[in-house]
């Protein structure tokens, strides 16, 4: 639970700072780019994905490590499906904003900016097909959205689609120094128990007992492994800690100043057992570091 605790803190701490900068500051890496293609924001498609990562996240957050104090609370993991499909989104979220936070200058980023509004763009089109909507507005931004590729071709790849998700937390991982393989076998696992897969009950589960129900199979009963559910949501985290500097490096801001006021609000905000003298000491303490 202490560990848990400290992850709900990092997950609080990462949205505080995405709060907290919501638009690129003069003469920033985003500004250029939300300068230099004006029909849609570099810097705002970035950071949603980090708020979508944010989000999920904060549902096992405020489930888990509530911040209102409950003596009586008990934190019951029922099923267990439910945690690792946050942490899947949580990890989709995140990688997304860095493949396009990650591109090597203003061009590239402006082209993979493009071919992600195509791929949503194209997502749009096909549901409002199916839903019987008139698609004609969608369809001008798709050919607009288009055109503009074409004129970034030698800078990203003027298509529609992204690449494979499991492909985008890999580069996303590679990008950050993070663990590509470890992270990618996350995505799997998460996406197992999303999708209802005979694999992830085994994997990401502890067994208490078995009923044979024929001869040679099994009914099993347990509850959700919590050491390997903590090891994931670290690595979900660390991506997250990861885009949202990513995220405020490009958008011109103080990186470690807009963290440690983001971990002071989310620190204040859980409810502590000590009366709150350890935070208190934390936080006069960053405060003198920073001349806050």
């Amino acid at each position: 639970m202490q560990d848990w605790a400290a992850l709900a803190v990092r997950i609080r701490t990462a949205g505080n700072a995405i709060a907290a900068v919501t638009i690129p500051l003069p003469g920033s890496s985003f500004e250029l780019v939300d300068g230099q293609y004006l029909s849609e924001a570099g810097s705002q498609w970035c950071r949603e994905g980090l708020r979508s990562a944010v989000e999920h996240l904060n549902a096992w957050a405020d489930y888990a490590v509530p911040l209102q104090h409950l003596d009586v609370r008990v934190v019951n993991h029922e099923g267990f499906r439910w945690t690792f499909t946050l942490v899947r989104a949580a990890l989709e979220g995140a990688a997304q904003s860095l493949w396009l936070s990650g591109a090597r200058d203003v061009d590239q980023c402006v082209g993979r900016l493009i071919r992600m509004v195509r791929h949503d763009l194209t997502e749009q089109k096909h549901a409002w097909a199916l839903l019987g909507r008139d698609t004609t507005s969608t369809m001008e931004r798709v050919n607009r959205h288009a055109a503009a590729a074409a004129d970034y071709a030698v800078h990203e790849k003027p298509v529609d689609k992204l690449p494979a998700m499991v492909d985008m937390v890999r580069l996303a991982a590679v990008n950050v120094r993070l663990g590509a393989d470890q992270l990618a076998a996350d995505w799997r696992v998460c996406s197992a128990a999303a999708h209802g897969k005979e694999w992830a009950v085994r994997e990401l589960q502890v067994f208490s007992g078995s009923t044979e129900w024929r001869p040679g199979q099994f009914h099993l009963s347990g509850h959700m492994d919590p050491h390997r559910f903590t090891q994931i949501m670290e690595d979900s985290v660390a991506l997250l800690d990861a885009g949202v500097i990513r995220y405020l490096e490009r958008s011109g801001a103080d990186v470690v100043k807009v963290r440690v006021q983001g971990l002071i609000d989310a620190a204040a905000a859980t409810p502590q057992r000590d009366d709150g003298v350890l935070r208190a000491r934390t936080t006069e303490r960053l405060k003198s570091e920073l001349s806050l």
